[in-house]
């Protein structure tokens, strides 16, 4: 059945802790009534700045059509039903109601578009440490983006989930795993040994190494745990060098490294880079350099001015 914005506010203004609809700073107590200053010319005038919490329906503001958030412009027909400017636009006859059939312009709902433009909502991530509030048609923008969105243990029977930040202290402290701090650009050693590898660089982001051993060699695979799986940022070399028979023999790979949440554990699809088992003793080690990348780089040069620092290998 089709709800009206306005008769659902209407039978709503129950002041609880949920929905934020901001005019101002100040917030109102529990159940406080609006607060009216002053007159002018025989009316009385609320207070401005005045602010409360209120419980809705969250499924009100909404566009009945697309059922994607409102957002300014809105539109109405002369009973009153509510339509979104896309939807409006793709109406076969522009000028009968979507809902009711009632033939009518379509008029701007100005009331609406203030409604849906002071309601602020809190982030799905808040209790991952994001205190940001959002006007609701921008929330699933901002989670898109939120850099407090939750990474996940790979661990099996772990549940753990938090920021990067949140996730390397909980691999280091509760599980153990190695760890090392990288330098983009410069190349340190790690060895061939069964496990995870944890690397992080001093602006946070976290990477892992991942070493399993097979029957047939060693097989290596990185990646970068990131909030959102995004186009990657950063790539991988790994060379693996030895003395064999009083010959010099090395192997090396330079590729891209895949973003990942570690929502589904660590990945199994991804680029792995081999090392025979012929070739395997003891005290083997694996060169590995984690650089930005060029479109990295120049999106950093773009913001900040600099494209940071390293020597490349």
């Amino acid at each position: 059945m089709y709800k009206n914005p306005f008769d659902q506010f209407r039978s709503n203004w129950l002041v609880r802790n949920g929905l934020e609809m901001s005019a101002g700073n100040s917030k109102k107590r529990q159940g406080e009534p609006h607060q009216e200053v002053g007159e002018d010319d025989g009316h009385r005038k609320r207070k401005s700045g005045a602010a409360t919490s209120v419980t809705v329906e969250l499924d009100v503001l909404d566009c009945p059509v697309c059922l994607d958030p409102l957002r300014p412009p809105i539109f109405q027909c002369s009973v009153g039903h509510i339509i979104c400017s896309t939807c409006r636009q793709k109406l076969i006859n522009p000028k009968k109601c979507h809902y009711c059939s009632s033939k009518s312009d379509f008029n701007r709902c100005y009331g609406i578009e203030k409604i849906v433009e002071s309601i602020q909502v809190p982030c799905s991530n808040a209790k991952y440490g994001c205190a940001e509030k959002t006007i609701y048609y921008e929330k699933e923008y901002h989670e898109k983006e939120c850099p407090l969105a939750p990474c996940f243990c790979p661990e099996m029977g772990c549940s753990f989930a938090g920021s990067t930040q949140l996730l390397l202290e909980h691999f280091i402290a509760d599980h153990n795993w190695r760890f090392t701090k990288v330098t983009y650009g410069w190349s340190f050693h790690v060895d061939v040994q069964e496990g995870v590898h944890v690397l992080s660089n001093e602006d946070g982001h976290l990477f892992l190494l991942n070493v399993v051993l097979e029957p047939f060699g060693c097989v290596v695979s990185a990646f970068c745990v990131q909030p959102q799986d995004t186009e990657p940022k950063f790539r991988c070399s790994l060379t693996f060098s030895f003395w064999k028979n009083d010959l010099f023999n090395s192997q090396s790979s330079e590729f891209e490294l895949p973003s990942t949440t570690l929502s589904d554990g660590i990945p199994s699809d991804r680029f792995l880079f081999i090392v025979p088992k012929s070739y395997l003793e003891e005290d083997n080690k694996i060169s590995v350099t984690v650089k930005k990348s060029l479109k990295s780089l120049i999106s950093s040069v773009s913001t900040d001015g600099s494209a940071g620092t390293g020597i490349p290998s």
